[in-house]
């Protein structure tokens, strides 16, 4: 009889919509049977191990080896009310028929914390528009902004808008359109844990997307307008990257860098006729393109590589359509 262990768990936390994988180390987790010398290898893997998250049954948790188990996280049903909670995690090991065998299974105790996302703590969305302003900042003019301050005129049948200070840069956005063309780089492949073949775990395609910005360049000084134009013009053409922080309390985790372009055919739409307040502006849109909105480890999805043992090594068997 081999009793298991649990000596950790990473990641130890997750958000209530799981999906995210954790390796579950310690000892004593039944292994699948080896595939055989010859003939064909059946597409679905034994399944020797079972892991529950308050009692919440994992619906894919295999063994990579005897001290390793590799489980998904099921979503959070339970009570918004407990939140954040701890969760007990339980392995069992199963027989040929995926029963569970007498005697040895193992329960940690609260070993997994669970709770939603906070709604204070800085989005990589958020980042990304705030490195898109440092970049209008450094390259076009200081007084770029994001959202603005605005005086409003005394006849409010007039209904006009008035800025304080001028020159202005204004983004108005983002918006965010999916655009699935990045969410094929390599970055997502998983290298296998034991040391072996790289990419017979893959994690699900992330969600990327362009976010798109209206820029609105204002002056009541047609020079001062121009020069936002062309400045505007040369930003696009010698700045190709956007890098936003991959961790902002950790420099040395580096940078994620987006393409930053302006559309085709969007040549800035210049209106320099005065209006009633006497601002003149030009327009035009940007985007930076491909940005990842999940943040998470990602998830070793069933589709990939199918990990086996045979007396200890890992074997490569099947790769599942």
């Amino acid at each position: 009889m081999a009793i298991p262990t649990i000596t950790s768990i990473t990641p130890s936390s997750g958000s209530t919509r799981g999906q995210n994988v954790v390796r579950i180390e310690g000892t004593g987790y039944r292994l699948p049977d080896p595939p055989p010398a010859t003939g064909p290898v059946l597409a679905d893997q034994q399944k020797t191990v079972s892991v529950q998250f308050e009692g919440i049954e994992s619906e894919w948790a295999y063994s990579a080896h005897d001290g390793l188990i590799l489980a998904r996280v099921p979503e959070w049903e339970g009570p918004y009310d407990v939140l954040p909670a701890q969760l007990d995690v339980r392995v069992a090991n199963l027989d040929n028929s995926g029963v569970e065998i007498p005697g040895e299974n193992v329960t940690a105790a609260d070993a997994y914390g669970i709770d939603r996302p906070s709604l204070v703590v800085e989005s990589y969305l958020q980042r990304t528009v705030r490195e898109v302003i440092r970049l209008f900042r450094r390259h076009v003019l200081q007084n770029t902004h994001h959202t603005t301050q605005r005086d409003y005129s005394l006849t409010p049948a007039q209904q006009e808008t008035l800025r304080a200070e001028g020159p202005l840069v204004q983004l108005a956005g983002p918006r965010l359109v999916l655009n699935r063309f990045h969410s094929i780089e390599r970055e997502e492949d998983e290298s296998d844990p034991l040391g072996g073949v790289d990419g017979r775990m893959r994690r699900k395609p992330p969600v990327t997307v362009n976010i798109e910005f209206n820029v609105v360049a204002w002056a009541n000084n047609p020079m001062h307008l121009h020069g936002l134009v062309q400045a505007l013009l040369l930003l696009q053409r010698d700045v190709k990257l956007v890098k936003v922080p991959r961790d902002p309390s950790n420099p040395g985790a580096g940078t994620k860098d987006y393409e930053f372009r302006m559309d085709w055919g969007a040549y800035p739409d210049i209106t320099s006729d005065p209006s009633t307040d006497d601002l003149m502006y030009a327009s035009t849109t940007f985007f930076v393109r491909g940005v990842h909105l999940d943040e998470d480890v990602g998830t070793i999805v069933e589709r990939g590589w199918i990990i086996t043992q045979n007396n200890g090594d890992p074997v490569l068997q099947v790769q599942v359509p």
